[in-house]
């Protein structure tokens, strides 16, 4: 009986765990399409423009990515969650590709590491952390001799604005992102110490209420056992 407690007791807590986590994960795919929506647009452009394909491949496959997963709420949460990792980890190689190891790609590539780890755990995260490490060197490594050449740089010219409203826009999803995940994880601990506390207060009011009547259930014995001892008249 103590063991099916047990285990049922650990299910409870495995299953409000993947609770907060699907929760996380519908959030963050919900900032990437809401908030991400103006730096895909921005890039969409710049990238057509420009001439700068691989760029655009990546905002696409990106933006439809995560519209998909948002929506797909039936497939898995391993699926939709191991799906969203794979996919930035996919768009941050094509941007290191695109245009180096300047501003989006190491944004991208660094937002996924953490949110593995809010996703998954440790082991995810650690394996997730190894690709995107193995990725920056073996890109640096291809750009650096010659193998490959970055599309353009043009995409963070300083001078030009719309730069810096992708830039912010990007910023602002693995920004929330990461804010959310923090925000739901300590809402959730905040309101799991409040119900701790108020179970422990009402089991003191419990344990205080049995004390008071075994208090007067001896009282009682006592005074039954002091009334047959006394002598009959």
């Amino acid at each position: 009986m103590a063991a099916k407690s047990v285990t049922s007791l650990e299910r409870d807590v495995i299953d409000e765990a993947r609770g907060l986590r699907e929760q996380v994960l519908n959030m963050s795919l919900l900032i990437a399409v809401v908030v991400g929506g103006a730096a895909f647009v921005r890039t969409v452009i710049d990238s057509v423009d420009r001439g700068a394909w691989m760029v655009l491949a990546g905002a696409v496959a990106m933006y439809a990515g995560a519209l998909v997963l948002l929506l797909m709420k039936r497939l898995p949460y391993a699926v939709r969650a191991l799906g969203f990792l794979a996919l930035l980890w996919i768009v941050g190689v094509l941007a290191l590709l695109a245009v180096g190891y300047l501003g989006a790609p190491i944004l991208i590539l660094a937002g996924q590491s953490v949110l593995a780890s809010v996703l998954f755990g440790r082991r995810v995260t650690l394996i997730a952390l190894g690709l995107n490490l193995i990725a920056l060197l073996v890109v640096g490594a291809a750009l650096s001799t010659g193998l490959t050449t970055v599309e353009t740089l043009a995409f963070y010219e300083p001078t030009v604005f719309m730069n810096w409203l992708r830039i912010t826009a990007i910023f602002a999803v693995f920004c929330g992102i990461a804010v959310v995940s923090v925000d739901v994880i300590t809402n959730h601990l905040n309101q799991s110490l409040k119900d701790q506390a108020e179970l422990i207060e009402n089991l003191r009011g419990a344990m205080q209420l049995r004390d008071a009547a075994e208090t007067q259930r001896r009282n009682a014995e006592k005074r039954l056992r002091e009334s047959q001892q006394m002598p009959k008249v």
